[in-house]
């Protein structure tokens, strides 16, 4: 369909979990009912490209370009620097791991000096003037002009990045954009981001944000943006577990990961191994413990393994035949990380129908209580292990994002394995005991935005940033850009 008098939206995924958040939820579809939609994006196989072709004018390829080193050195010394000067207890625990792993020989005195250098540089005012810094030596020593033609050629009025971390791929289009005067925003992509991943880089026109207290967060950390430049939309990564189209029956559920319908279940769900090591000792612990309980019909163990990092001894777990345990297979597409489609239904099953989670310091804590069911957080290390204290498991319920969540009496927190013991019984036999503390930690965090609509409100919001703004380049950088190749 032609639609030349429609704003034209870029769309820019760097990872592939922003395919979830953007492109499965309503953001695209609503997107292109009222806009021409462009999709720059580093996930950009067959099946990726049919899927999503009838709702885009294009599917580009987003490729990252090698940077100059020193491009990349600056920038990784403004990221520490802003880690010593934010000093959360993620940034903290970093150090802290430094420490350890720098703590002999030369790479000891190389370190000390790195920190003295970044302990100098790590306050507001120098932090925002070397980010101005990164901004001009990356538009100075860009690798090429392939985005400055590209948006010559798409005269966007909006180009949106799905992802504002973990996808350097989208960095530079994103300041390119800026650069020729294009309207930019970003969606901060999770709830710990602000406290526990880099500066923000990028001079964003616009933010989107889960809820009033990352707003209020990200106005505090970076006060040269303006309050009306961040919105509330939610994060559409919720919405499935809002939307019958998205729910299996129980019994259709539980014969494709191949369970007992008529028992009750329990998810487990993995973390990174290498921030939650020997992880499969706790996971033997519980399965161990919920062969003991005395509670009929006898529950199952559903273990769902992290795809980022499942560790060889997980994996030899999951394949060892415990009675009454499942690790179903997680159906992403592991190049890019992305989630396949169908595992989007199979995965808001599972929290909707599990009797209580445990997990040790994860989203799916939030999911689960937003559905008010029992949680169960992990705060000790698994039995058996020796960990050093920078791998200590109770630090996750201590960083910044998680603390409200374990202090909100919402949430059970084991910090034994006789907790454990208690606590499953307590979540299978008393599920309502913690309701109301659930419940009220969701209102006053979430406010209304967990209805299945945070995509449609993202899309709204991109067509009122684009339809308010057309391309005006000032003329000195219209030469600039003009000149450019």
């Amino acid at each position: 369909m032609d639609k030349p008098n429609l704003p034209h939206i870029v769309l820019v995924v760097p990872r592939g979990e922003a395919v979830r958040n953007f492109l499965y939820s309503d953001t695209l579809r609503a997107l292109h009912k009222s806009a021409r939609v462009t999709v720059l994006s580093v996930v950009d196989d067959d099946c990726f490209l049919a899927r999503f072709r009838p709702w885009t004018e294009d599917i580009i390829p987003l490729r990252q370009a090698q940077e100059h080193v020193l491009v990349s050195w600056f920038r990784y010394l403004v990221h520490t620097a802003h880690y010593r000067w934010l000093w959360s207890e993620v940034a903290k625990n970093l150090w802290e791991w430094r420490d350890a792993l720098n703590a002999r020989g030369i790479a000891r005195w190389r370190w000390r000096l790195w920190k003295a250098l970044v302990f100098a540089l790590a306050n507001r005012p120098t932090l925002a003037a070397l980010t101005c810094v990164e901004r001009q030596l990356t538009w100075a020593m860009r690798p090429n002009d392939e985005f400055v033609d590209l948006f010559k050629r798409l005269k966007p009025d909006l180009v949106f990045n799905c992802s504002h971390i973990h996808g350097e791929a989208g960095e530079l289009p994103m300041k390119v954009a800026k650069r020729m005067g294009i309207p930019i925003a970003g969606f901060i992509f999770s709830w710990d981001n602000l406290t526990s991943r880099s500066r923000i880089f990028v001079p964003y026109d616009h933010i989107l944000v889960w809820h009033e207290g990352m707003r209020r967060q990200l106005l505090g950390l970076y006060p040269n943006i303006r309050p009306e430049q961040v919105q509330v939309t939610g994060t559409p990564q919720f919405d499935f577990h809002f939307k019958p189209e998205f729910q299996l029956t129980r019994e259709e559920l539980c014969e494709r990961i191949g369970i007992d319908p008529a028992r009750p279940f329990i998810l487990y769900t993995t973390g990174v191994d290498q921030h939650f090591p020997e992880e499969h000792r706790t996971v033997e612990l519980v399965a161990r413990l919920i062969q003991k309980i005395e509670i009929q019909p006898k529950p199952q163990l559903v273990v769902r393994t992290y795809v980022k990092g499942t560790s060889a001894e997980m994996k030899a777990l999951a394949n060892a035949g415990l009675p009454d345990v499942v690790f179903p297979p997680v159906l992403w597409e592991e190049t890019w990380y992305t989630p396949m489609y169908e595992d989007l239904s199979i995965y808001s099953s599972l929290v909707r129908h599990a009797a209580m989670s445990i997990n040790a310091a994860s989203t799916v804590s939030l999911e689960f209580m937003m559905l008010d069911k029992p949680v169960m957080n992990l705060g000790f290390d698994p039995p058996g292990s020796k960990l050093p204290r920078h791998f200590r498991w109770i630090r996750h319920l201590l960083f910044d994002h998680f603390r409200p969540v374990a202090e909100s009496g919402g949430v059970m927190v084991a910090r034994s394995a006789e907790d454990v013991r208690v606590m499953l019984y307590r979540g299978l036999t008393r599920p309502d005991e913690q309701s109301a503390a659930r419940m009220t930690f969701i209102k006053k965090t979430f406010n209304g935005t967990l209805d299945g609509q945070a995509g449609c409100r993202v899309a709204e919001h991109l067509l009122a940033l684009a339809r308010n703004r057309r391309i005006d380049l000032s003329e000195p950088l219209k030469r600039e850009v003009a000149n450019a190749t």
